[in-house]
């Protein structure tokens, strides 16, 4: 039960980081094309961009799920995570939560904070929250059933099972 959690918490992180990134690099290159260079450089878009960017991915995917029934990452990733829709929609709903969580941290970083420490933030301390926080998210999942029985048939196989005597 153990292995099979911590195989789905560092599956369920790696995929959403994918997923982030691959959005953050798009959103960041619309930005840049539309807006300019000159607002990229400045001192107080680089603070609060990623506080915003956190927050329009959080509202996207909410809605997304909510209004739409689109789960961003089922559909980009489920084919090889057998899990059902219910655990997925639950998912993405913390998954929501959690990023307007590290976005708000993330915007009172840049308030109040020298930028220096805020710098350290961004740096160690963000992507240290993004990927504990998603990993908790992943570990508090229930595995589905068709996993729990293959675990349990894979405990009880003829291969695992200790030798008997006559």
């Amino acid at each position: 039960m153990i292995k099979q959690r911590f195989s789905l918490a560092l599956s369920l992180l790696w995929r959403t980081y994918l997923a982030y990134f691959i959005y953050s690099v798009v959103f960041s290159l619309a930005l840049g094309f539309t807006i300019g260079a000159e607002l990229l450089a400045s001192r107080d878009f680089l603070r609060f961009g990623p506080p915003f960017t956190l927050g329009l991915f959080a509202l996207l995917i909410a809605v997304l799920e909510l209004g739409g029934r689109v789960n961003v990452l089922q559909a980009v990733f489920g084919a090889r995570l057998k899990r059902t829709q219910a655990h997925w929609r639950t998912y993405v709903l913390q998954l929501s939560l959690l990023l307007i969580a590290l976005a708000l941290l993330n915007a009172l970083f840049a308030l109040f904070a020298p930028f220096e420490v805020w710098v350290y933030y961004k740096v160690y301390g963000a992507p240290l929250l993004f990927a504990v926080g998603i990993f908790v998210l992943g570990w508090a999942q229930t595995p589905s059933t068709a996993e729990t029985i293959a675990a349990h048939a894979e405990e009880s196989s003829p291969t695992n099972a200790a030798p008997k005597w006559p």
